[in-house]
């Protein structure tokens, strides 16, 4: 203890000069953020002057230079305003700056090591940041990590959750993803094990103790002694055999369908604040990545973890088909249900409404909404933070547009298209516009028809295809994200079954679905 507290004076004596840097123009100094991110044992600041980043005895460390503004650059106005305006150069949560902003303050100092070929690497490529797979305020960032770097690359990379070969049980003992990938580079998996001499198989598999190994064959054996070449390497014969057959993975960029099954899940009080401040990826949802990019496939999951108990069953398996007739497309849904299933609702928002397709339904919902957080009986119907210029907080009450900027936002797409089907009423069903609330026309923009049968609901859905301006345009080349939501008569507001953002186009290019053109 008292080592550690000797060597955290140290740093202190040494960090002080980096308040040398506070005349610089625009800059604060780290004491100024130190006053604030207090330096206690549950500190980040704490956290990373313990970490490589912190050593103030490497020159080249951002302590030993301009400290915090090192890499959140000049934030002298943010100390004077601090819940108010950013740092110069924001990593998240509350804040985000450009994936470009970010990653510039990490290649100035690896842009010539580590990430040199960052500019041909393929996560570059799907515009993600440094800090969306490491934690520099941390003393073991855990994507660096043997035993801990399959948590962070699995969170994208669903198929490789249960390790390698698909052994699920083993794959606590796996080897790191970098024996194998390099996530800065474009560099093949084979080109990195030539390097490395197949350094992840050698993990658990020995070529010496196989051949004699009497259950390995003479002529597996045989084959083994091409190991000695240099420019050999086990997937060199044993292709696709790391996680699952290439067939089986399903792809990151979707192969659009025109009928699939959906799962709807419980979402508890996952609303728009909530997901763009403390969840772990709000970083990436502020840089334009989608809820499904990290959370596909874990519906499931999530639904049981966030209903406990208080919604049963936690998911819903719906299953949706789309096809066009004429020039009006034809929507079909069709569930497992009971005549308690109050009415099933679809919310469509086009490419540039970004705050929909990066999160769907979820851009609707609000931490005042009723139920939720932050709820004081507003009653406030769902709308799209687009539409303030204020958000509510304490001492502070929300500023709703005036009616010639929400026009503007509604003429440049900045809306969501809402069509809702009353299960209890015949199929009746209400068509909206969603933007500072929902705004339901007079007449519907969609026909319905609704059947139940044999414990099995049945709704067909037909729109034409371009009610603009009313409405959306779902002509040939226009890319729509989807989100579908399901109530129940027992479990009003929050209480239902949501899913995650899908995407859909008539000629399905690069989407979830698509319909016959």
């Amino acid at each position: 203890m008292q080592i550690r507290s000797a060597l955290l004076a140290l740093a202190l004596i040494i960090l002080s000069g980096s308040q040398a840097h506070a005349s610089e123009s625009g800059y604060a100094g780290m004491d100024t953020c130190r006053s604030c991110h207090q330096f206690g044992d549950d500190s980040p600041v704490h956290t990373l002057l313990e970490s490589a980043h912190g050593n103030a005895d490497n020159p080249d460390t951002p302590v030993a230079q301009r400290g915090c503004e090192e890499c959140h650059g000049p934030s002298a106005d943010h100390t004077r305003s601090p819940t108010q305006v950013a740092p110069a150069i924001s990593f998240g949560p509350r804040w985000s700056a450009t994936v470009e902003s970010q990653n510039d303050q990490c290649l100035a100092c690896h842009g010539d090591n580590t990430a040199s070929h960052w500019d041909n690497a393929h996560h570059k490529q799907q515009g993600l940041a440094c800090a969306t797979c490491h934690d520099i305020h941390t003393t073991a960032d855990t994507v660096l990590s043997a035993d801990s770097q399959a948590e962070v690359c699995t969170g994208c990379h669903k198929a490789q959750e249960s390790g390698i070969h698909g052994l699920a049980s083993l794959a606590d003992s796996n080897p790191p993803c970098t024996s194998c990938h390099n996530p800065h580079n474009s560099r093949t998996p084979h080109s990195i094990m030539v390097d490395n001499r197949s350094r992840g198989c050698a993990t658990c598999h020995n070529l010496v103790a196989m051949a004699s190994d009497p259950q390995v064959s003479a002529r597996a054996t045989s084959y083994h002694k091409v190991m000695v070449q240099d420019d050999k390497t086990c997937v060199s014969c044993h292709v696709g055999i790391a996680h699952v057959s290439a067939a089986g993975v399903p792809p990151l960029i979707p192969q659009a369908q025109q009928s699939s099954s959906v799962t709807l899940f419980y979402p508890g009080q996952s609303d728009s604040e909530w997901l763009l401040s403390e969840h772990a990826g709000s970083q990436s949802l502020r840089q334009d990545r989608s809820c499904q990019q990290c959370h596909r496939g874990d519906e499931e999951e999530m639904g049981a973890s966030l209903a406990t108990g208080k919604l049963k069953p936690a998911t819903r398996d719906v299953e949706i088909g789309f096809q066009r007739s004429g020039q009006e497309l034809l929507v079909t849904l069709s569930w497992r249900g009971s005549l308690q299933d109050r009415d099933i609702a679809l919310m469509w928002g086009d490419d540039r409404n970004e705050a929909f397709r990066q999160a769907g339904c979820f851009a609707a919902c609000h931490d005042d909404m009723p139920g939720m957080t932050r709820d004081r009986g507003q009653q406030l119907d769902k709308y799209l933070l687009v539409s303030r210029l204020q958000d509510r907080q304490i001492g502070r009450p929300a500023i709703i547009r005036d009616e010639a900027a929400l026009a503007e936002l509604k003429a440049t797409g900045k809306f969501a298209e809402v069509w809702r089907v009353n299960l209890e009423d015949t199929a009746t069903v209400e068509t909206g516009t969603l933007l500072a609330g929902i705004d339901w026309h007079e007449d519907s923009l969609v026909a319905a028809e609704a059947q139940f049968a044999d414990g099995r609901w049945s709704v067909t859905l037909l729109r034409p295809l371009d009610t603009r301006p009313k409405g959306l345009h779902f002509g040939r080349g226009q890319k729509l994200t989807v989100g579908i939501a399901l109530h129940g008569v027992d479990n009003p507001g929050a209480g239902h079954w949501v899913s995650l953002p899908m995407t859909f186009a008539i000629d399905g290019i690069n989407t979830d679905f698509k319909a016959d053109w």
